[in-house]
C-alpha cells in the first residue's frame, strides 16, 4: 500500500460549450468508452482516474461541467481548489472556438487562483474525426 507523502489528489475542471464533448473526453480517457447517444451534462459529474508517475500514486478527479450558461453560476463552487483547467472546443463549431476566452476570464474569475498567470490551462480540439475531417472549420493553426 501506497504511504500517504506518495500520494497527490489533483482536481482537474473540463470546461467548454455544450455539445464539444466534454463527457465524451472524459468518458473515453477514463473508462475507454464511448456513447454515440448524446445526454447534456446537468450541473457538474466528477470521475476519479488513478495514474502512477515514478514513485508516486496520483489521482485525477475530473469534473465534467455543464456547458450551457444557465449552469455557469455554478462554477466557484466546483472550480474551487482546481490544480488544472481543460478547455476544449469543437474543430467543426467556430462559435465554440470564439467563446474559449470568455470560460478562460470566467475560470479565473471564479476559481480565484493564487497565481492565475501560470495557472495549467490545456486546449482540446475535439471531434476532429466527425465527416472524415471534412467539416472542420477551425485549422489547426487558429
Amino acid at each position: 500500500m501506497d504511504s500517504l507523502k506518495n500520494r497527490t489528489l489533483l482536481k482537474v475542471i473540463v470546461l467548454g460549450d455544450s455539445g464539444v464533448g466534454k463527457t465524451s473526453l472524459m468518458n473515453q480517457y477514463v473508462y475507454k468508452k464511448f456513447n454515440k447517444q448524446y445526454k447534456a451534462t446537468i450541473g457538474a459529474d466528477f470521475v476519479t482516474k488513478e495514474l502512477h508517475i515514478e514513485d508516486k500514486s496520483v489521482t485525477l478527479q475530473i469534473w465534467d461541467t455543464a456547458g450551457q450558461e444557465r449552469f455557469q453560476s455554478l462554477g466557484a463552487a466546483f472550480y474551487r481548489g482546481a490544480d488544472c483547467c481543460v478547455l476544449v472546443y469543437d474543430v467543426n463549431n467556430l462559435r465554440s472556438f470564439e467563446t474559449l476566452n470568455n470560460w478562460h476570464t470566467e475560470f479565473l474569475k471564479q476559481a480565484n487562483p493564487m497565481e492565475p498567470e501560470t495557472f495549467p490551462f490545456v486546449l482540446i480540439g475535439n471531434k476532429t474525426d466527425v465527416d472524415g475531417g471534412n467539416s472542420r472549420v477551425v485549422s489547426s493553426y487558429s
